[in-house]
């Protein structure tokens, strides 16, 4: 198994180069990036097993249906990439990944997520893949809304950074380190020019963000208590998809997670507001398929929330300054009324 996280491999025609290596080998993917990427490769596989969700239960039909399998190898965006993660940890199978979007980080973590009913449980560790093949082909194919909602990945760092600081200042156990602090934040000063060709839809600007992913990945391993990279704007888009009951695009409720929670931490709200609308992202509830009345809810769910999710963030520091929680949802009052004032 590989303990190095390998270099991205995002040269036109990576995935037929590199597939001509692979020997008897099992797929985990959806149907529309397996449309896609099918004809690119260059051998066919043992098996191609579709995963439907991250519940816990199609997590162990794949799992039964790959067994034997030596090489996993998840082709897909978020559900693929996590399912193929879950099904080579339980088998301690080869693992290379082959994301189809930009739109997540999810083939550069070593955690997956599960569903269980009523829960999201994080399984950890999970193998880190021996390659990750970005082929600009299977990368451009996919919806442009898709693979704008990536840069999410990358600018969640402007509210996570914020919390993780909480949270050491609290005494918190959240394997707190400056190096890795100051390389945040340079990412994100990495957008000020990225940003822009995210929005006009420039591939070569996707695959750069897999790379800032990827040079996440090792920060990740070290330190797998940090909340570099997420925090408060990511319980806020998992509580918003537990209160609609409906599965939404991640990067777009993040962007909406940012632009709240940044408001309420009073941390720079313009400029999150800034490279989301540079990028294109959107993040208006009437654009991301949600209501102003779902959002208002999702607010009000937020305390109980993080218990299932306990990561200290700026909505804990309030509940505590006013267990009636009346600060807290004046705050989220005030950041929709900033939201909803955005061109």
């Amino acid at each position: 198994m590989a303990s190095v996280w390998p270099k991205l491999q995002r040269h036109a025609g990576a995935l037929r180069e590199r597939s001509r290596e692979w020997p008897a080998f099992t797929v985990i993917t959806t149907p529309s990036p397996w449309r896609v990427a099918e004809p690119m490769l260059s051998r066919v596989p043992a098996r191609v097993i579709f995963v439907p969700s991250l519940r816990r239960a199609d997590l162990d039909q794949a799992l039964a249906q790959a067994r034997g399998a030596g090489l996993i190898v998840g082709i897909g965006s978020g559900t693929a990439m996590d399912a193929a993660k879950y099904v080579s940890k339980h088998l301690d199978a080869r693992l290379i990944q082959v994301p189809s979007t930009a739109s997540n980080n999810a083939c550069f973590t070593r955690a997956c997520w599960v569903l269980e009913p009523g829960e999201r449980r994080s399984e950890r560790p999970t193998p880190i893949p021996e390659a990750i093949i970005a082929d600009p082909g299977l990368i451009g194919s996919a919806p442009a809304s898709l693979n704008a909602a990536g840069i999410m990945e990358i600018l969640c760092s402007h509210t996570a950074l914020f919390d993780w600081e909480l949270a050491h200042h609290a005494g918190r156990d959240v394997d707190w380190n400056e190096p890795l602090r100051d390389f945040a934040q340079g990412e994100l000063d990495r957008l000020e020019t990225l940003a822009p060709l995210v929005g006009a839809g420039d591939v070569e600007a996707y695959l750069d963000l897999l790379e800032a992913d990827a040079r996440f990945a090792p920060g990740f391993t070290a330190h797998p208590k940090a909340r570099f990279n997420s925090a408060s704007e990511h319980l806020f888009g998992w509580a918003l998809e537990e209160q609609t009951g409906r599965r939404l695009v991640h990067g777009e409720t993040v962007s909406l997670g940012i632009l709240l929670m940044a408001h309420i931490q009073d941390n720079r709200p313009e400029w999150a507001a800034r490279m989301t609308l540079a990028a294109r992202v959107p993040f208006r509830p009437e654009d991301i398929g949600v209501t102003w009345d779902e959002v208002t809810r999702t607010c009000a769910m937020l305390p109980a929330f993080t218990r299932k999710v306990p990561w200290y963030s700026i909505i804990d520091v309030l509940a505590e300054r006013d267990p009636s929680l009346a600060l807290l949802q004046n705050r989220c009052a005030a950041a929709r009324d900033f939201v909803r004032g955005l061109g």
